[in-house]
């Protein structure tokens, strides 16, 4: 998948260079032909530049525009060629990179797999890919290769790896250039597997009202009705009426559980409930001068039901077009705060 991101880039990349210089040496024909100066092998850019500039200037412009005497260099064979050279340089940049691999409690997790996967030219068919382990430091490395980017993944059985770290590195002219430093690696997260549970999901997308209406819904059906009798309840109020496209516009919306609660979380491996610190609803409150302002939000969250079961929802509120809601909840139906999947 990435490589072929790469390959469309590059293409899209490539075609605007093309038109820019297509463009500019149709100014340049417009020139009167005293300014212009016929290019031989021997010139180099450089000369082709400064005699333009010269000549430019003889015949009165007042603004000569060296770039013009480059892109018709690079029109000819032997700038083409020199051009092409150059962007196959920036794909040839040397590939060095060091990673370490830790456990949640920092500690050095050993045999970790680790594979790299980078493209050399844009041409190329087939991305190269590299495998190794971690050691006992949790210490790996990569060496002797070239290209403009690396992915590098990681894991191990047993464990879970970690969705919030840098996994893309670039090693061109960027502002984000990874820089490869060995006594400073690259960590990267793995999470330790625990026992996991049956848990309950749900997954689903749900329409919702604008003016408050509630929408109730049953957390282990997926029911829903317009009442506040559910185990789960949403409300939204968006006054987006007469507002065109792209327009802000005041809006919010209330989640509840009945008889419970819910905490927000926002922990990549949130297995446990905690057993105090809910409350019986949370806001989403976007108004309109908000200089974050956005038409869709997300809640991330533990709940506890009025039953005394426990789960986890990440709920996510669209405030514009269809006006709806999606959500993605697991509870555990023992009782027990332990939510981690089997």
């Amino acid at each position: 998948m990435k490589k072929s991101i790469i390959i469309f880039c590059t293409a899209i990349l490539l075609f605007c260079l093309w038109l820019l210089l297509h463009r500019k040496a149709e100014q340049v024909e417009n020139i009167p032909s005293e300014v212009q100066t016929p290019l031989t092998n021997q010139q180099s850019a450089s000369q082709t530049s400064a005699t333009f500039q010269k000549q430019a200037q003889n015949t009165g412009s007042s603004k000569p525009d060296a770039l013009l005497a480059e892109v018709k260099y690079r029109a000819t064979p032997e700038g083409s060629n020199a051009f092409q050279q150059r962007i196959l340089a920036d794909w040839q940049r040397p590939i060095e990179f060091y990673g370490r691999v830790i456990d949640e409690n920092s500690n050095a997790v050993t045999g970790a797999k680790i594979g790299f996967q980078w493209v050399e030219t844009p041409y190329e068919e087939g991305s190269q890919a590299a495998n190794t382990e971690s050691d006992a430091e949790g210490l790996f490395s990569l060496h002797g290769k070239h290209g403009p980017s690396l992915d590098v993944w990681v894991s191990k059985e047993g464990y879970y790896s970690s969705h919030h770290g840098q996994w893309g590195f670039s090693y061109t002219h960027s502002n984000d250039k990874y820089v490869p430093d060995s006594l400073n690696p690259v960590v990267f997260l793995l999470h330790k597997k625990g026992k996991g549970e049956p848990l309950v999901g749900l997954k689903r997308n749900y329409r919702i009202p604008r003016d408050g209406t509630p929408v109730s819904i049953d957390l282990t059906t997926g029911a829903t009705a317009t009442s506040e009798s559910g185990n789960f309840v949403v409300q939204c109020w968006t006054q987006d009426a007469g507002k065109r496209s792209g327009e802000k516009y005041d809006w919010r919306c209330v989640v509840s559980i009945p008889g419970g609660g819910a905490v927000t979380n926002n922990e990549e491996f949130a297995f446990e409930a905690p057993e105090k610190g809910y409350v019986s609803s949370l806001e989403i409150a976007m108004s309109a001068d908000r200089p974050d302002w956005q038409d869709a939000a997300n809640l991330k969250y533990f709940y506890r039901l009025a039953d005394g079961r426990y789960g986890r929802m990440t709920f996510s509120m669209i405030a514009g077009g269809q006006h709806f809601c999606m959500i993605n909840s697991v509870f555990n139906p023992s009782g027990s705060r332990n939510l981690e999947p089997q």
